[in-house]
This record gives C-alpha cells, structure tokens and sequence, in this order.
C-alpha cells in the first residue's frame, strides 16, 4: 500500500479575468436613483468602468491563417499518403532479395521503415487538421464576441450624461454589464479552445518520433531502419524498441565517448545481424552503459533472431492494435515464452514488483541479467525457474531499499517509493520524478496529457490507485501500486504486477475506472510519479 501526499497544483494566470470580475461586480454595486447633475457621479464612475474594460486585451489569433495551415496539412496528408502506398507496394516486390545494407539489413526493410514512417506522419497531419479547424473556430467566435462587447460598452456610454433620465441610465448600467460579461465570454471561449488545441497538438508532437540514430559508417537507409526497429509479432508502432527520449540519449552519449570507444562501438552497430540487434544496441547506450558493459552485452545478443531478442529484453509486448478488442488485456511476454511472468506474485511488493519491470523496459542490459542471470542459453540460468527466483530476489532488494514493511504482507510508502524510483529509472532515463496528487476528476484531466506526453517519450509513469475493501466485516482501505507503460489515441496501456497489462480509456482513467486494470476493489487514481 502507498500512503499519502500533499497536492501539488500549477497557479493558473487569472489577471485579465479578475479584473473583468472586478469591474462587473464594480458596475453591479452602482445605484440609479437620481437624474441631472446627480447622475454625473454615476455616469463618470460608468466611463471609467468602461475605458478600463475597454482597455483589456483582444483574443489574439487569425483564425484564416490557421483555416489555411489545416488546408496545406491535408494537403501533404494526401501526398504522404499517395506516397506511402507507392512505398509498400515497392516493399513487398520486385526488389533485390539480397540487398543488404551495412547494418545487415534487406532492402525491403528500408523501403518498408520508410513507408511505415511516411505513413505515421500522415496520420498524425491528418489527426491535427480537426484540431485547427476547432481553433480557427474557436478564435473567430472568441473574436466576434468580444467585438460585440466592445460595441455594447460604447452603446451604454452613449447613453450616459448629465440630461439622461432614469431609464437611460439604467439602461446605460445594463449594456455595461453586458459588454463585461461579453469580454468575460470571449475571454473564456479564447482560452480554453487554445488549451484543448495545445493539449491535443502537444500529444501529436510527443508521438511523433525523433527518427535520429548517431553512428559512423550508417547509411541513412541504415539510420531509418534502426530507429524504425520494433519487436516482431504485433503492430510495428506499439512494438518499437527505441523510444525518443532513447534515441536522443544514444546521441548525446555517443558524442561524449572518446574517439576510440565511438569507433567500437560503431563497429558493434555495424556488425549486427538484425535491425532489432542494433536497436538494442542503442537501447544500452542510451541507459548508459559504458564501452566495456556494452561490448559484453553485444556479444551475449550477437546474432540472435528477433524473436529471442523480443523474449529475454522485452518484459512489455502487444499483440494487438489498441484501436480494436480495447477491453482485452495485451499479449503479456516473458522471458523465453516458457511460462514465467514478471508478476509480484504473493509478496506485498507491488511498488518495487512495477519498478523493476519499469526499469527492465528502458534498461535492456539489467533485463537481460533477470531473463539469463548473465548465462543467454544455459538452461541452468535461462529458465522459467531461475528467472522467476532471480526477479524475485531483485523485487525483495528493491521493497528493503525503499523501508519496505514487512513480508509477505508488504506495503510501501510515498517517500520510499519516491526512492526507489529515483535511484532505479531515473539513471537510465535521465529524468528524475516528482510526486504529484491527482484525487479529482480536474486534477487528472490536468494531469492526462502531461502523463502521455512522458510515456509517448519513453519514461513510464508509476501510478497509485485505491479503493475499499471488506476485511472482517469492516470497510478498510486498499491501494495498490502500478505503472503506466504506453500511449495509444486515448488509451493508456496499465502495468499491474499481479503479472498483465490493460488499455484503459483516458475517460477510464479520469472517471474512477482504474479498476479496469486491477479489480473493484481499487478503482481510484489518487497519485502519479511524473518524470521532470
């Protein structure tokens, strides 16, 4: 179980709105009783209500333009589309089979990682087209508005002064009020319509992938492919074995290597057997590994298929495309496909149980000592059994790091659960989490899109989640520790260490249904681990 934290919320910048509440509530308080010279005093303090209101800021944005930057993106939608399906047709015929490139891959596996990353950018032009238009909309409608307040403020200064009756004045206050509460509106409908495009165009840029692979003696056929890489037996892009924040990192620490160490190391790239090979390759740099632990993970991995590679490096697989049998929990692989499971089993350990497989997703050489115990092919280590005793063993080490409470019972606090993710994922990701609260519906909408954007970039996000249980007929409270791993449209692929993965919904997620990915018991998200 996981205790709990204090609320960490981001101030939101309210000075144009506060003074627009301020000068309505001004307005309101105004008396018409008198008329003639008495109305002066009503009619200046009116004016200069207006001159202020007047004075705030008009929505910004050319709602036209971004009418036309939606029109040009369809268009290169449709082109990259014409494209790609010119490019899948030249991958599956009429090209040399035995073309290989200097990373050993087939000419069809350049031409297809093309396609596929052709493909990918359409996609997401054509997802972010709707998303101008609704702020092109949004603009023009907050624009018109507000040009409509402006024109009742001017309306209800024209009718105030010194020889206006009652019924002028008074109407006069109320076409005040109502151009305040028309800049108010604008206002409103300005901001959040940029909030919901940024949101949504902020998704579409995490998802896009930064397709840079940094080594010498790489064609850029050789580069794509690497970068395009996935592990076999499910969709290419729900199974791809570098992230972004991967492929960023195997740049930066390439550049910091000397001379020597970055011509090894290219060679290691070089000689590998498979596009798969060398993208873990990259996976191990980017976790920051030396030259001395890389060359001996590229010699335990050196040759071997995809398919091996998927089983002793991968803890996380799916199956299936996420857009269809949503409700069903994905394919769950484990070492060698023999039986054994990265599950907490009956030990209280759910938070280091999610750390460690957390870690084994970005961390592909500490994967591969828990699959093989540092022996790939010898059955005494690389075995149902021995993994599972090895994880384990890994799983009690990590719950005694973070003062884990006493097994087989277990549970976990905040503060040590910040520990040990700090000092397991954090060094082969680069970025340190924080704690963050997240018991309303506001607060996790808040939350979603900055969740997404660090999955979509490689970093898994723990999360906590708790509900009620009945234990000798009293109702007592339960929580549970998981990890988010992955991001597709508006789902979110859920880690639970009783040993499966689950999409659940981003409403799912919002609403209290977490339950989807663990029981009744625990349907509430209350806490998340976000990586700075």
């Amino acid at each position: 179980m996981a205790g709990h934290d204090k609320t960490q919320q981001k101030p939101q910048d309210q000075t144009k709105r506060q003074k627009l509440d301020a000068l309505h509530k001004h307005v309101q308080s105004l008396k018409v009783e008198d008329e003639g010279f008495a109305a002066i005093g009503f009619c200046s303090e009116l004016s200069d209500a207006i001159g202020k209101a007047r004075d705030t800021s008009k929505p910004a944005g050319d709602s036209d333009h971004i009418d036309g930057v939606a029109a040009s993106y369809t268009q290169a939608a449709e082109l990259l589309e014409s494209a790609q399906g010119d490019l899948g047709k030249v991958a599956k015929a009429g090209l040399p089979a035995v073309w290989v490139g200097t990373a050993g891959e087939k000419a069809s596996e350049v031409v297809g990682a093309a396609s596929r990353t052709t493909d990918e950018t359409a996609e997401k032009l054509r997802e972010a087209v709707p998303v101008l238009k609704q702020l092109a909309i949004d603009i023009g409608a907050a624009q018109a508005t507000d040009e409509y307040a402006r024109v009742a403020l001017d309306y209800g200064k024209s009718l105030c002064g010194m020889f206006s009756d009652r019924e002028q004045l008074r109407e006069a206050k109320k076409a005040t009020l109502d151009g305040i509460t028309f800049l108010i509106e604008a206002d409103d409908r300005a901001k959040e319509g940029g909030k919901k495009a940024a949101d949504k165009l902020n998704k579409l840029a995490a998802q896009a992938r930064t397709r840079r692979v940094t080594a010498d003696g790489l064609t850029d056929a050789d580069r794509l492919v690497i970068a395009d890489a996935a592990d076999p037996g499910g969709p290419a892009n729900l199974n791809e074995i570098l992230s972004s924040n991967e492929l960023k990192r195997s740049a930066q620490f390439r550049d910091q290597m000397s001379a020597q160490d970055q011509a090894e190391f290219d060679r290691l790239i070089s000689r590998a057997k498979s596009p798969q090979e060398s993208a873990y390759l990259m996976k191990a740099l980017a976790a920051g590994y030396d030259i001395k632990t890389l060359r001996s993970f590229g010699e335990d991995i050196h040759g071997r298929d995809a398919t091996w590679l998927r089983e002793h490096l991968a803890p996380f697989h799916t199956s299936g495309d996420t857009r269809v049998g949503l409700e069903l929990a994905s394919e769950f692989d484990v070492p060698g496909a023999k039986g054994a499971q990265w599950t907490q089993g009956d030990n209280g350990t759910c938070v280091s149980s999610s750390t460690v497989a957390a870690r084994a997703l970005v961390d592909p050489v500490y994967t591969l000592r828990l699959t093989t115990g540092g022996h790939p092919g010898d059955p005494a280590y690389d075995s149902p059994a021995a993994f599972k005793k090895r994880l384990l063993d890994e799983q009690i080490r990590v719950h005694k790091e973070g003062n884990g409470l006493p097994l087989p019972d277990g549970g976990m606090d905040l503060t040590g659960k910040d520990e040990v993710i700090n000092d397991e994922i954090t060094p082969h990701t680069g970025s340190a989490y924080e704690q963050r609260e997240v018991r309303t519906p506001d607060s996790r909408r808040e939350a979603l899109p900055l969740i997404e954007e660090a999955v979509d970039e490689g970093k898994p996000v723990p999360i906590g989640v708790e509900g009620f249980d009945t234990v000798d007929g009293e109702r007592v409270r339960v929580g549970h520790a998981m990890m988010i791993v992955g991001h597709e449209g508006d789902k979110l692929e859920v880690y639970n260490p009783w040993g499966f993965t689950t999409w659940v919904s981003e409403d799912d997620f919002i609403n209290n249904h977490m339950d989807k990915a663990s029981d009744k018991r625990l349907p509430g998200a209350y806490q998340y681990n976000l990586p700075k």
